[in-house]
């Protein structure tokens, strides 16, 4: 993590800035942040701020988090496997949505970033400022950490819950989120927030799997269909969570129908 990005960060619980407790560096490897308003201590370990516990983790953030973090081993050739089933590249799909984000240069969230897989086509972006990316799962992560580094990407990444981002509000010229949504405890919340550390004008977009997908990943996808215990609900696109005030609201299908893109800017 870079010293500079202590100048956005909060307590994700009561959203007061945080204060590093040691010695100043450009680069953050290891230490502690503490809030200033609670007193609430988060660490830093190899670079990665961490304002979540998982063993605090309830429901099926829980779970996901759980399996997402065993997933994280083959995320990447499941990814790509699932994009030629569809018979279309995963630069083709990955651009349907990427390609909708309007960061004007400045800086850019995403809500599980997962292994990193949408980073090859931001990174080269001229209009892209620095990047930042939160995921629940420290496997999926840890994978991201190591491809940064292997590739030489700036890119500071954090353990947290998307319903509790720990940024003060109005940091983030775009922010996006893709896969993940339908199944967080509580996507009104997460909503919310991505909403609220967003800047006024800036672009949103949330994209995650149809009910077509969803029967799609029980069919292929080994252990999805047990984190539901038997009573996953019907997906339906989350466009009634998307406050009245928000401009240019849209909803439109991606991925042939296997993942709907909600659209929308901050007024």
């Amino acid at each position: 993590m870079k010293y500079k990005t202590l100048d956005i960060l909060t307590c994700p619980f009561c959203r007061e800035h945080v204060e590093f407790l040691g010695p100043k560096a450009e680069d953050i490897q290891s230490g502690t942040l503490q809030c200033n308003n609670c007193s609430r201590t988060y660490s830093v370990i190899q670079g990665i701020p961490r304002f979540v516990k998982p063993e605090a983790l309830t429901g099926l953030n829980r779970r996901f988090a759980r399996m997402y973090d065993w997933f994280s081993w083959i995320y990447v050739p499941f990814s790509k496997a699932a994009f030629a089933l569809l018979g279309m590249s995963e630069e083709q799909g990955r651009r349907e949505i990427l390609d909708r984000l309007d960061p004007q240069g400045g800086r850019v969230l995403e809500v599980s970033i997962g292994p990193g897989v949408n980073l090859p086509y931001l990174v080269r972006r001229a209009d892209m400022g620095d990047i930042y990316g939160l995921d629940i799962s420290l496997g999926q992560l840890h994978r991201c950490q190591r491809v940064t580094q292997r590739k030489g990407w700036d890119v500071d990444l954090f353990l947290g819950n998307g319903e509790q981002l720990p940024f003060q509000g109005g940091s983030f010229e775009s922010v996006f989120h893709i896969g993940g949504i339908n199944f967080f405890n509580d996507k009104r919340a997460a909503i919310e927030e991505m909403i609220r550390v967003a800047k006024s004008g800036s672009r949103i977009l949330i994209a995650d799997e149809t009910e077509q997908g969803a029967r799609g990943y029980e069919r292929f996808l080994p252990g999805f269909k047990k984190l539901f215990k038997g009573h996953r609900e019907a997906i339906t696109t989350p466009v009634d969570l998307v406050p009245a005030e928000m401009l240019d609201t849209r909803v439109f299908e991606v991925w042939k129908g296997m993942m709907y893109c909600l659209e929308f800017r901050k007024p």
